[in-house]
Parts: structure tokens; sequence; C-alpha cells
């Protein structure tokens, strides 16, 4: 009885003691849990800048989110006058570098089709604003890109929801306050005329690290314009001046609950410019041109006045130029004269490096080296020369050429393009052994032979895609334009050392002559074709 009475006591005790432990054990969870609900959390930021897909923007009381695809390429062709034209693409989201030395609406729509990956400048400033789940006001938090290490995460409470608004006016030095910042629903940045870019996200943070992955999106357009002169247009671009777009705004304000932007009623104007104009430039691209406006179809640019090959002309307008706010766009205007072939005459020079000897009772046996032309043997540092005529040629003359090895001159009515006698070559190889040295390059600065570029020789182009281009306008300034690869575009070139090609007198309406020679240098090739031509009206 008494180990029975002891043995119960035992086991009373303890059940006891494992019910202070539950006990325990269950207040512990409940403060720990109580602990968790107050704990803080870091969110760390990573920035990157973007287009949107698909435009989700809404203008002044209208509350709706329209979802539109647009078209990334508008081609259209403005008539300048009965015998010059200008092709016109307006290209979305595509940097001017890739899609100059296009030719054509087709490979402008490829170069449409590239991604452009964007970052902002180290420096640029940006401000991260915080809102509750209510919509209050939780704080400020401002960042200079590049050094988001130095400044740290924002604390804020795990478990909770934010709203997270990040915005910059893509400056190092500039960084606008919000208006009416307590509240989500009123806060807004107001007459903002700078490059603003906005993005909002809303977050229910995670215990730990959260990342905010943050895409600023541009608010307002930004447009890089690019002046062409067609390959087959004489001359070069001589002076531009008030060259404009409108209908703009004066400045832009945001409303951060709807992301709607409002703009003043004024319209206005903001002006394009252009970098300094060089001798014989062919191709010109404008400075980033900012654009505030809300999405128009009807963007007018205008040139005050553009000279061209000696011919001014003013008052051009490109209407209806579709500008959607948050876009970068690429504007290419390509200016191409109506032309026709008076005359056609093809030279084939492709002659084989030849060696003879010859005997003379001083010197006995000489080994020469060259070509043999027409049964005549031409040694090397000699001369060979064709000529071309072209009586009534208005526009001048067009020289084609497809194969070159590897230098030649023209004289055109008695004037040589360059130096002062056919011996002076423009020369496309350099050769110590004949003392021979490469004279012209591309006007990036490449050259044949180097940069990944074959020699010219090895190179072949065809009519349609010459190799080589030379032009005498009809006020006799003369252009030359080549191709880096077989059969590709045509860009300009430029003689070395700052010298310039000689101009040269050409008669519109009465008889011209144009001589082509050639240095011989081992094997000599010149196959292409001369032009003369003269202007007609454009089709309609």
């Amino acid at each position: 009885m008494e180990f029975t009475l002891l043995n119960k006591m035992a086991r009373l005790k303890s059940m006891f003691f494992i019910a202070i432990l539950l006990l325990s054990f269950q207040s512990c969870k409940k403060s720990d849990s109580d602990s968790v609900s107050g704990e803080l959390t870091t969110v760390k930021v990573k920035l990157s800048v973007g287009s949107p897909e698909e435009e989700r923007i809404a203008y002044g009381s209208n509350k709706s989110t329209t979802k539109v695809k647009e078209s990334n390429v508008q081609l259209s062709n403005v008539q300048i006058s009965d015998n010059m034209s200008m092709e016109v693409m307006v290209i979305r989201d595509v940097e001017p570098s890739a899609i100059r030395g296009t030719s054509g609406s087709n490979n402008a729509a490829k170069a449409a089709t590239q991604t452009v990956t964007n970052t902002l400048t180290p420096g640029v400033k940006y401000r991260i604003m915080v809102y509750d789940n209510g919509g209050a006001h939780k704080g400020n938090y401002d960042y200079i890109y590049g050094s988001e290490p130095t400044t740290g995460g924002i604390q804020l409470n795990a478990g909770e929801t934010y709203t997270f608004v990040v915005y910059s006016v893509n400056s190092t030095s500039d960084l606008p306050d919000a208006s009416n910042q307590g509240s989500l629903s009123t806060a807004s940045l107001s007459n903002i005329s700078s490059d603003l870019m906005f993005f909002k996200k809303t977050l229910t943070l995670n215990h730990g690290d959260n990342n905010l992955n943050a895409i600023l999106v541009h608010k307002f357009s930004q447009i890089t314009t690019t002046i062409e002169m067609d390959d087959s247009m004489t001359g070069s671009i001589e002076a531009i001046s008030n060259t404009r777009f409108s209908p703009t705004k004066a400045s832009g304000s945001l409303k951060f609950s709807d992301e709607s932007l409002s703009f003043p009623n004024a319209n206005g104007q903001t002006n394009v410019t252009f970098p300094a104009i060089t001798p014989g430039l062919r191709t010109i691209t404008s400075n980033p041109t900012f654009l505030i406006s809300k999405s128009v179809t009807d963007a007018i640019f205008t040139f005050g006045s553009i000279t061209l090959d000696s011919e001014t002309k003013t008052g051009i307008e490109v209407k209806n130029v579709k500008i959607t706010p948050g876009h970068k766009y690429s504007l290419v205007l390509r200016f191409r004269a109506c032309t026709q072939n008076v005359t056609s005459d093809a030279l084939n020079w492709r002659y084989a490096e030849a060696t003879w000897k010859t005997w003379d009772f001083w010197n006995g046996w000489t080994t020469h080296i060259g070509i043999i032309k027409d049964n005549e043997r031409i040694k090397n540092n000699e001369i060979i020369t064709n000529s071309f005529s072209a009586p009534q040629a208005n526009y001048g003359f067009q020289f084609d050429i497809t194969e070159l090895d590897n230098a030649l001159n023209m004289r055109v009515n008695n004037q040589y393009i360059f130096g002062t006698s056919f011996s002076d070559q423009i020369q496309f190889q350099t050769n110590t052994k004949l003392g021979t040295q490469r004279n012209i390059v591309f006007e990036d600065g490449t050259e044949y032979a180097t940069n990944g570029i074959n020699e010219v020789f090895h190179l072949k182009g065809t009519l349609e895609k010459p190799l080589i281009r030379i032009m005498i306008s009809r006020t006799g300034e003369v252009t030359m334009l080549g191709s880096k690869t077989n059969e590709g575009p045509l860009v300009p070139l430029r003689l070395k050392g700052g010298k310039q090609f000689n101009k040269v007198n050409w008669s519109a309406t009465g008889p011209n002559t144009v001589v082509v020679s050639q240095k011989v240098d081992g094997r000599t090739i010149v196959i292409g074709k001369g032009y003369g031509r003269k202007r007609i009206n454009c089709p309609n």
C-alpha cells in the first residue's frame, strides 16, 4: 500500500514537472513570435533604365490605362523639289550607331529590333520614397548611382507591405522634391523640365534581405536626328540652320498614385543642335534632343534651311512624326537626287604581273617587272590611262569601281582631282619596295589592310554595290566613298594628313573629258564603269 502511494506521488510529481516545462515552452514561443512581428529587414535596390514594352500612360484627368503596341519604324518620303526627295525613318529605341551606315528601310527595320541595354551614368542622383500599406509617407532615401554600397539599404518592418517610388532627372546635381509627399494619393512631381525617370512597385517584405529590382522608365522622350546624303548624291553637307521640333511643352507633371502625366496648355518648340560642319561631310548627327510632350502623331521637324551640294533649301517640314513619352527615337533623313545617266563607259584593266629581260652593251641583261598592256611592256611606276567623255551632264560624273589593285588618279577637263600630275596617285596600299605609302583612309580613321579590313585588292564589289565610288559634282567637288567588305555599304573616304581633293571645272552644258590613270605596281587592276549624269524629275 505504501509502495503504491509512493508510486502515485512520484507520477504526480513527474506530470507536474512536464506541465511546467510545456507552459514554459509555450511562453517562450509566444515571446519569440512577438519579437518577430517587429523585426527589421533590409531592402536593397538594383537599378537599371529601360523603355516600356507597351504604353501604360494616362493624361490629365483620364484615369484609364492604355495598352497600345507601337511599331518600331515609321517610314515616309518628302518631295523637296522636282528632282530631290528625302527618305524619312523614325526608329524607336535604337541607338544612332546601330543604324549608321544602313541603306534603305529594310536594314533600318532590322536595326530597330536590336536590344539596347541602358544604365545610369555613375554619379547620377536618384531618390527612393517609401509609403506604407495605407499610403502614408514613411521616408525618403537619396542615392548616388554607383555609390550604393556606401549608403546602405533601407530598414523596414518585415511582413509589412510598402509601396516604393524611385525617380531621377538623370542629373549629378539636381534632384527635385515631390509636392504633397505626405500621402501616396496626393504626391506628385510638378513642373519638371528635365529628363524625368520613374518607377513604382508595391512589395510585401520577407524576413531577411529583400531586393527591389527597379527599372527606371523615361517619362518624356529623346530624339536624335541624323542627316545623310544618299550614295548617289554628289557634294557634301555645307550648312544647317534653325532646325526644330514642334509642338512641345516647357514642362510636365507626374502623379504618384496613377502615374498620369499632365502638361501646360501652351505649345512651344524645341531647337535641334548639330555639331560644327567640316568640309566634305556627308552624314551628320545632332546632339540628343529632349522633348517634353504628350503622346502625339503629328509632331513636325522643320529645317530653317539646309545647303547640300551648293544647293540651299528652306522651310522643309517632316510632318506626322509619332512621338510617345518614355521612348528614345532616331530620326534619319536621307536626301536623294533624282538623276539619269547620259553616258556609260566601262573600264576593264586586268593585267597580271609580268617579268622580262633586256640587254644592252654596257649593263648586260636587266630584269624588269611590270605588266603587258595591248602587247606593250609597261614597267612598274609607269602610268597607264583611259578616257571617258561626258557631254551635257548637268549633275556631274560618277565612277564606280568593282575591283582595284591598288592606286589611281583622275584628270577632269585637264585638272587633277589629286596632286598635280598623273604620278601623284591616290594610294590604297603601302609598298615599301616601290616606296609607295597609303594616303587615304575611311572617315572614321580606319584603313584598308588594318583594323580587321582586308587589303583593297582582296575585296570585290558589283556595279550595284561598288567597292569604290568617285563622284564629281556639277560644281566640281570631288567625293570618294569606299566599302570595308565585299559588296558592303559605302562610307566616306578622306585623304590623310588633312589634305583635300582638288576642285575641278565641270560643264553642265558642254563637253567634259575624264581621264583615269594608274601607276603600275605589279599586278594592275581597275574594273568599273563611268557615268555622266543629269538631273530629272523624281517619279511620283
